[in-house]
C-alpha cells in the first residue's frame, strides 16, 4: 500500500516515516490531526469515511471549491476511501487493510469498535505487530468511558475553563480547540514511541488515548500547585500569580504589551520604569516577595505603562533585552516577518481552483523534512486505487459500488 504521491526525486526516501502505513478510522478533529502529522512526516495515511455522509467536518464552513476548509485543515496529505464498515464486505476490506498496516487508528465510543469487529483484539489477531490507537473523550475504562467528549466539553471537565478568563468574571473557553490539538500532539508522540518500541521488539501494542487524561496532565504547574497547597487556582486574566510581573499592560495608545521579566532582568526593568529603588525593596526584590505583594506592585506598573505608546515601550524593552510581545491580532500574526521567515504558511494546489494557503507543520527536521504532500482527498477519491493495491479487481470494485458498500471518486461528492 505504498503511496504514489512520493518519489525519490522529491526526497521522500529521507522522510521520517517513509514506508509506514496508517489506516485512519478517526473522525472530527483530534484523530485526523494526528494522522495528518504522521502523513507530513512521510507516512502513507489512508483515511476511511462513511460512503453516504463522509466525515462530519466536511459540512463545516468555510468552503474552498466546495470542500470544507475545516476538513482540509486536518486531512491534507492523505489518501481517502469511502467504505460502509457495517456491511460485511466493507468490514472485510477494512480488515484486509488493517492486516497490512503499521498503525490502525479509531475514535469510536469505547466498545463500538469491538461491536463492529475492528477492535484491538480483532486487529491484533490479524496483525500482532500493529500499533492500535484508540482515541476517546474519557478513555477505554472508568465510569465515564461511554460519555461523548468534544473539545469544549473537555475544557470544562478538565478544569481548564475554570481557570481561563478575567478575575471576578465567569469562565471562558479558548476558541482554539486546545483539547483536540493537544491530544493530537500527545497522540503523535505516543504512536512514534510505539513504533520505536516495535522496531526494537517486533511487538505492537494498544494506545488508549483519553482527551481528559491529556487535559488534566496539561494543567501542569497549575494543577501541581493545587496538589501541593490545597489552594484552588482562580482566574487571573493575563496575570500569572506565580510569576510577578507577568501580565498585559495597556500603553498610552490603548495597545497592549505582554511583559515577563525574569529575576535577572528585574533590575533593568526597574530602571526602565524609573524605579531603581524597587531592586532592593524587600517587598519586590525576589520572585516570592513580588508574588506576595503583587496587589501593590501591579497598579504602579500599569500606571507607568500608560505614560508611553506601545511603540516607545517596544523600543525600550528591546534595548533592555526584556521579554515582551505586543498582543497581535490574527491578521497581524500572518504578516509578521518572523512568521514569514519560518515559512509557517505554505500552500497546496487544488486542480481547477489554484493555490490554497495552509498552516504548515512546525516540525523542522534537518535530515527528514516534513511537507504538505497533497490536498485533502475528495470523498472516495482513492477507493479504487487502494482496493486495487490489495488485490481487488475492477469487477470486484464495481460490485461493491453497485451495492453501495463503497464510494469511488467517479460518483463521489465533496
Amino acid at each position: 500500500m505504498t503511496s504514489n504521491i512520493e518519489s525519490q526525486e522529491d526526497g521522500s526516501e529521507r522522510r521520517l516515516l517513509s514506508g509506514i502505513r496508517v489506516l485512519d478510522l478517526c473522525r472530527d478533529l483530534s484523530g485526523p490531526y494526528t494522522s495528518m502529522m504522521l502523513a507530513e512526516l512521510g507516512a502513507d495515511v489512508v483515511k476511511v469515511e462513511h460512503p453516504d455522509r463522509g466525515d462530519e467536518t466536511r459540512s463545516w464552513p468555510p468552503f474552498i471549491d466546495g470542500v470544507s476548509g475545516y476538513f482540509s485543515t486536518i486531512n491534507r496529505s492523505k489518501r481517502g476511501i469511502a467504505i460502509n464498515l457495517k456491511d460485511e464486505d466493507g468490514k472485510k476490506v477494512i480488515l484486509e487493510l488493517a492486516a497490512r498496516a503499521d498503525v490502525v487508528m479509531q475514535s469510536f465510543t469505547p466498545g463500538v469498535a469491538d461491536r463492529l469487529g475492528v477492535g484491538y483484539e480483532a486487529i491484533r489477531e490479524l496483525n500482532p505487530s500493529a500499533i492500535y490507537y484508540s482515541l476517546s473523550g474519557y478513555g477505554q475504562d472508568g465510569p465515564w468511558r461511554e460519555k461523548r467528549g468534544y473539545d469544549p466539553i473537555l475544557q470544562a471537565a478538565s478544569g481548564f475553563m475554570s481557570l481561563t478568563g478575567e478575575a471576578g468574571r465567569g469562565p471562558v473557553k479558548t476558541i482554539v480547540p486546545i483539547a483536540d490539538v493537544s491530544t493530537a500532539i500527545y497522540g503523535s508522540f505516543a504512536i512514534l514511541g510505539a513504533l520505536f518500541h516495535r522496531e526494537r521488539t517486533r511487538v505492537g501494542q494498544h494506545i488508549d488515548m483519553s482527551m481528559l487524561d491529556v487535559m488534566v496532565s496539561m494543567l501542569s504547574v497549575v494543577g501541581t500547585r493545587y496538589l501541593l497547597t490545597g489552594v484552588v487556582p482562580q482566574r487571573n486574566g493575563t496575570e500569572n500569580p506565580q510569576r510577578v510581573p507577568s501580565a498585559a499592560f495597556e500603553c498610552g495608545d490603548g495597545k497592549l504589551i505582554q511583559v515577563v521579566p525574569n529575576q535577572r532582568q528585574w533590575p533593568a526593568f526597574c530602571g526602565l520604569l524609573g524605579h531603581s529603588e524597587w531592586i532592593d525593596d524587600e517587598r519586590y526584590e525576589s520572585p516570592a516577595a513580588r508574588v506576595a505583594n503583587q496587589q501593590t506592585l501591579y497598579p504602579k506598573i500599569r500606571q507607568i505603562f500608560r505614560s508611553r505608546s506601545s511603540e516607545e515601550w517596544a523600543e525600550l524593552l528591546d534595548d533592555a533585552t526584556i521579554a515582551y510581545s505586543p498582543i497581535f491580532s490574527i491578521d497581524e500574526v500572518f504578516d509578521l516577518p518572523q512568521v514569514k521567515a519560518r515559512k509557517i504558511v505554505q500552500s497546496y494546489w487544488v486542480p481547477g481552483y489554484g493555490n490554497v494557503p495552509a498552516i504548515n507543520s512546525p516540525l523542522k527536521l534537518s535530515e527528514s523534512p516534513t511537507r504538505i504532500a497533497s490536498p485533502p482527498p475528495r470523498l472516495g477519491q482513492h477507493t479504487a486505487e487502494v482496493l486495487q493495491e490489495i488485490g481487488y479487481s475492477k469487477e470486484d470494485l464495481e460490485r461493491l459500488v453497485k451495492r453501495k458498500v463503497v464510494v469511488a471518486e467517479s460518483e463521489s461528492h465533496p
